[in-house]
C-alpha cells in the first residue's frame, strides 16, 4: 500500500435518488452521457484520472491543484449548457468538493483522510456548486483569478477535526469578475505585494533539456507543482518568474533564485534544481534520477522533496544574513531569525538572549505574530527539557503567546503546531492531533513540523504512525537535524526495537538532551556501563533531571509505554 499527497475530487448528482424516482432508465442515460462527453472529456484534458465511480458519484485523482479547479469549474459550465432548456425538476446537477490530503493507494483504488475530507466537502457543496478545503483555497491563492466565499470552519461528519472550507464563485466564461482570467498558467506578469516577514523566492520555469519540444508540457507542469507546494510555507513569498522578463527586487539582501531543468530521455528523468541568493552565490542544489514508470509518483516526490529542502536551505541562509548584519535597524522579522538561531541552545544565557530577541520582534511590530511564537516555544522547552517550573503556569503562559500568534496569522502552519505540542502536554490528545494535522493542511512540506509530529504520535502511542512521519521528515530534509534522529529513535524504542533506536542515535553528532533515551536504550540492550556513562553525560547538562518528574510530567497516553521509558532510566542509574 502507497501513501501520497494528492489532490482529490469527490463529486455526486444533487437529488439522484428522486431523479430515478421519476425516471429511471432515462436518469441513468443522462448520467451516463455527462459522465462520456462531458467528465471524461474534461477530467483528461487536466490531466486527472477518475479513481472510481460509486453509482452517481465519483473519485477522481490530479497531479496539480490548478488542474482540479479547472476541471471542476469547466465541468459545471458544461453542465450549465447541458441543462438548459430541460425542465428545473429534471435536471442533473453534480456537487464537487476538492480536498489536498495523504491517501493511501492499493490496486489503483485510494482511500485515507484525504479522500474522506473531499467527500464531506463534497456534501456541503451547492448543487452545480464546487466547494474546497483551505489547503486548495490557500495553495492555489490568486492565480488563476478565481473568487471564493468564505464558509468558515466546518464540521464533518466522521472527521475529528474542523475543516475550514471555501465555495467557489463560478460565472459564465468570459464574464464577471470570477471568471477564470487566463488559461491555467503560473506565469506572472506583475510581481503581487511582498507581505512583512517573508522572504522573496523567484521561481524559474524549469527548462527542457530533453531535445523533444513535446516534453514541454512535462517541465511546465513540475514547475507547477514545485511552485504550489512552495506557496504553502508562511515565510516565502513566491514569484514565479516569466521568461525574458527580469524579477523587480524589492529587498535585494533578502531574495532567492530557483532555477531547474528537465531531460526525459526513453523511461528515464533526471531532474536538476539549484538555489543562489542575491549576490549570484549557490546556496543548494541537487539532482534528482527516477525511473518513469509513473508520472504521478516523480511529480509527488519532486513536489514533495525540492520544497522541503528549500525551506529548510532559505531559513538557514536568512539566519546567517541576518547575524552578519548589525543589530541597529533590525527589522521584527530579523529579530525573530536571530532569536530562531540560539532558541535551541541548552544554555542559559543563550535562551535569555532568544527572549530578549522575541521581544524586540514584538516591539517592532505588534502585528508580526512570529515573535510571539518565539515566546510560545520557549516555555515549551521548559516542558520538553524537564526544567523545574511550575507546570501549570508554564502552559498557560506557552497557551496565551500560542494563541497571541493564531490571532495574527491563522495560517501559518508553525503557530498551529505550537499549539499541538501544548494540548499535548495539557493531555488533550484529539485537539493535539487536530493541531498538527491543520499544520500539515497548511504546509505538507514543513520537515521540522513532521518531525514533531513524530515525537508527539509517540507520545499518544500510535507509534507505526510515528515512525512513518518521522522517517518522511528524515527522507525530505537534506540537513537531517540531530533532533530528527532522536524521534524516531524514541518511537523505535517505544515499539521494543533498541538496536534500531540506537542505530539513529549513533547517528546524531550532537546527542544534548538525547543521551536520556540513550541511556535508555543502552539499558535496555543490556550495556548498561555505556547506559551509565550516557546518564552522567545527561546529569551534566541537567544536574536536576529526576526521573520521578519525567514520569509524572511526560504526556504519554499509555501508561505500559512510559513504564518501558522508566524501566530503561532505572537501569540506566539515573535518580529517581
Amino acid at each position: 500500500m502507497e501513501q501520497k499527497l494528492s489532490v482529490i475530487m469527490a463529486a455526486d448528482v444533487a437529488g439522484y435518488s428522486r431523479l430515478m424516482e421519476l425516471d429511471e432508465k432515462g436518469t441513468l442515460a443522462a448520467l451516463m452521457a455527462h459522465r462520456q462527453e462531458l467528465w471524461d472529456v474534461e477530467v483528461a484534458a487536466h490531466h486527472g484520472r477518475i479513481v472510481k465511480l460509486i453509482g452517481d458519484g465519483m473519485l477522481v485523482e490530479f497531479r496539480a491543484v490548478e488542474d482540479a479547479i479547472l476541471c471542476a469549474v469547466e465541468i459545471q459550465r458544461g453542465m450549465r449548457n447541458r441543462n438548459a432548456g430541460i425542465r428545473p425538476d429534471r435536471r442533473m446537477e453534480f456537487r464537487i468538493g476538492i480536498n489536498i490530503g495523504d491517501i493511501l493507494v492499493e490496486d489503483g483504488d485510494v482511500y485515507g483522510d484525504g479522500v474522506n475530507v473531499a467527500a464531506r466537502i463534497e456534501s456541503l457543496a451547492k448543487p452545480g456548486g464546487v466547494s474546497v478545503s483551505s489547503s486548495v483555497h490557500d495553495t492555489l491563492g490568486g492565480r488563476l483569478g478565481i473568487r471564493f466565499e468564505d464558509r468558515g470552519e466546518q464540521v464533518l461528519k466522521n472527521i475529528g477535526r474542523p475543516v475550514h472550507v471555501y465555495n467557489v464563485f463560478i460565472d459564465d466564461a468570459g464574464s464577471g469578475l470570477g471568471a477564470l482570467m487566463a488559461p491555467p498558467s503560473q506565469e506572472v506578469r506583475e510581481n503581487p505585494p511582498v507581505k512583512s516577514g517573508r522572504t522573496l523566492l523567484h521561481v524559474s520555469r524549469f527548462e527542457n533539456l530533453s531535445g523533444n519540444p513535446d516534453q514541454e508540457y512535462f517541465a511546465a507542469g513540475i514547475t507547477q507543482d514545485v511552485v504550489a507546494a512552495l506557496s504553502r510555507f508562511s515565510g516565502l513569498n513566491v514569484i514565479v518568474r516569466v521568461p525574458h522578463v527580469e524579477p523587480q527586487h524589492h529587498a535585494p539582501a533578502a531574495y532567492y533564485t530557483l532555477e531547474g531543468s528537465v531531460r526525459r530521455v526513453a523511461d528515464r528523468v533526471r531532474v536538476n534544481a539549484n538555489l543562489t541568493n542575491a549576490t549570484g552565490e549557490h546556496i543548494w542544489a541537487e539532482k534528482y534520477d527516477f525511473d518513469l514508470i509513473d508520472m504521478f509518483d516523480v511529480q509527488d516526490e519532486l513536489s514533495r522533496s525540492i520544497p522541503a529542502a528549500l525551506n529548510v536551505k532559505i531559513e538557514e541562509a536568512e539566519r546567517y544574513r541576518v547575524l552578519a548584519e548589525p543589530l541597529k535597524g533590525s527589522s521584527a522579522y530579523d529579530f525573530y531569525l536571530r532569536g530562531r538561531h540560539v532558541e535551541k541552545s541548552l544554555k542559559p544565557d543563550d535562551v535569555r538572549l532568544a527572549k530578549e530577541m522575541f521581544l524586540a520582534a514584538i516591539d517592532a511590530d505588534p502585528a508580526y505574530a512570529r515573535g510571539y511564537l518565539g515566546l510560545a516555544w520557549l516555555e515549551i522547552r521548559k516542558l520538553k527539557w524537564n526544567e523545574r517550573v511550575d507546570m501549570e503556569t508554564t502552559l498557560a503562559n506557552a497557551f496565551a503567546w500560542a494563541n497571541k500568534a493564531l490571532e495574527r496569522s491563522p495560517r501559518d502552519a508553525d503557530v498551529h503546531w505550537a499549539l499541538g505540542v501544548v494540548h499535548l502536554w495539557r493531555r488533550e490528545a484529539e485537539r493535539a492531533i487536530g493541531c498538527y494535522e491543520r499544520g500539515r493542511e497548511l504546509a505538507p512540506n514543513n520537515c521540522d513540523l513532521l518531525a514533531e509530529y513524530c515525537d508527539a504520535l509517540g507520545y499518544l502511542g500510535l507509534l507505526q504512525d510515528a515512525i512513518r512521519i518521522g522517517e518522511l521528515a528524515l527522507r525530505l530534509n537534506p540537513s537531517r537535524p540531530d533532533w530528527y534522529f532522536w524521534n524516531v529513535a524514541a518511537a523505535k524504542y517505544l515499539s521494543g526495537q533498541y538496536a534500531e533506536a540506537l542505530a539513529l542515535l549513533e547517528k546524531m553528532a550532537d546527542l544534548g538532551s538525547a543521551y536520556r533515551l540513550l541511556a535508555a536504550t543502552y539499558a535496555q540492550l543490556g550495556r548498561l556501563e555505556e547506559a551509565r556513562r550516557a546518564a552522567d553525560e545527561l546529569l551534566k547538562l541537567n544536574p536536576e533531571f529526576s526521573i520521578e518528574r519525567y514520569g509524572s510530567r511526560a504526556p504519554y497516553r499509555d501508561e505500559a509505554l512510559l513504564a518501558r521509558y522508566v524501566e530503561g532510566l532505572r537501569l540506566a542509574g539515573l535518580p529517581e
